[in-house]
């Protein structure tokens, strides 16, 4: 059995539940696991019976604002920081293997420690899956119409993609280590073996193909201590809103107001205090953490931003997804779930107006089509879940052997 490091980047809530969804199927085959992790994370890792490192990780609000604004989140100071912070724990906890979700220095610093390097990364971000997406939501484009601000982001996301690299590239030249291309893509799907924590049956329609990559299915977690469902009666059908913990805050409110004009009953996940949202009077349920997989079984439709995270577990319950996504994560996630047809993604741009009142909600023409394709695609979701041990085995093995 192996000794594994996993260092998870605090910035979004995503990039901790997967470190921790993977370290509980790590354990259960016999590893020995510690996880590094910013102290923002300790909320979620103090009932993990884990082993526990301090790093650290730049201020979520900062990872949100650069996002928010189009530009790098990380400079070239704080990727080096990085480096030596990420040193510094593999001495402290040698293991065999390193992992990192979004630990973007680990590129360099597992070279430099002479370790094995896995990184958990999404397909989408993968030049053989790029498709190319929306514009996203940032300040520069927002003023623009929709068609006119997606053929900027299309015509300009090559050199914005290699811009955002160009500190990491200084990096890697400092530390004399060879980059690994030229834009984001390459960098935040480098590693010695690459897991993609996706479902393979959504990117890969011939997986037996000997060169396919390795998927370890989407690592669902979710957080401690969500209050239970209360008892869900007969009625009108449910829409599970999730916008998720990485998103505009001024946009739930718009979409409840809108929902509240639907024939329906809600649940919502308010991601904040619930006493700081006003609730439509067909909210049946409201908290700051709901549990997800229970939401998503008990509703007909789960409105969400796109991320991989929500639409796995509403496709895992069978459920479409409508998404409002804002950055190109949840814009390129939900290119796939769009080509299986299980899923739409909506401009949240003129979201005040009809977009979302136009058609979508349960018992629409819209919403049928969606929810038979999501049904159709359940069991091979779940069929991706119950095989991570194995997924991870193999993973395993591939970082083994490629041990420097």
């Amino acid at each position: 059995m192996s000794r594994i490091l996993i260092f998870a980047e605090a910035v979004t809530l995503a990039h901790v539940a997967r470190p921790i969804a993977l370290s509980r199927i790590l354990r259960e085959l016999g590893h020995e696991v510690c996880i590094a992790a910013a102290p923002a994370a300790d909320r979620w890792l103090a009932d993990e019976n884990v082993g526990r490192l301090r790093i650290e990780s730049i201020d979520s609000k900062r990872f949100l604002r650069a996002l928010a604004r189009g530009v790098p989140p990380y400079d070239r100071e704080t990727l080096k920081h990085y480096v030596e912070d990420d040193l510094r724990a593999i001495a402290t906890w040698p293991p065999d293997i390193v992992i990192g979700d979004f630990r973007l220095s680990l590129y360099i610093s597992a070279r430099l420690a002479h370790k094995p390097y896995g990184a958990i990364a999404n397909a989408y971000w993968s030049r053989r899956y790029w498709t190319g997406v929306d514009a996203p939501d940032i300040s520069s484009l927002n003023w623009l119409p929709s068609p006119i601000a997606n053929a900027v982001f299309r015509a300009v996301y090559p050199a914005a993609f290699a811009w955002h690299a160009r500190a990491f590239h200084s990096v890697c030249r400092h530390f004399a280590v060879t980059p690994p291309g030229r834009d984001i893509r390459d960098i935040y799907t480098a590693s010695d073996v690459t897991a993609f924590a996706d479902v393979e049956a959504l990117y890969e329609p011939s997986p037996t193909r000997a060169d396919a990559p390795l998927f370890i299915g989407p690592l669902p977690w979710e957080p401690p201590g969500a209050n239970v469902l209360p008892e869900l009666s007969e009625g009108a059908p449910i829409v599970f809103v999730s916008l998720g913990s990485s998103g505009d805050s001024n946009l739930l409110p718009r979409v409840l107001h809108a929902v509240a004009g639907w024939p329906v009953r809600c649940i919502v996940a308010t991601g904040v205090p619930v006493d700081q949202v006003r609730l439509p009077v067909n909210c049946i349920h409201a908290a700051e953490f709901v549990p997800y997989a229970a939401a998503c079984a008990a509703s007909s439709l789960v409105i969400c931003n796109g991320g991989a995270p929500a639409t796995y577990s509403a496709l895992a319950a069978g459920k479409p997804v409508l998404a409002l996504p804002g950055n190109v994560d949840q814009f390129a996630n939900m290119q796939a779930v769009i080509r299986t047809g299980a899923g739409l993604t909506l401009d949240r741009r003129p979201l005040e107006g009809p977009t979302l009142r136009s058609g979508f909600q349960p018992g629409s023409a819209c919403h049928g089509r969606m929810a038979a394709r999501a049904g159709a695609l359940m069991p091979k979701i779940t069929s991706s879940l119950r095989s991570a041990p194995s997924a991870v085995c193999d993973w395993l093995r591939k970082l083994d052997n490629s041990a420097p």
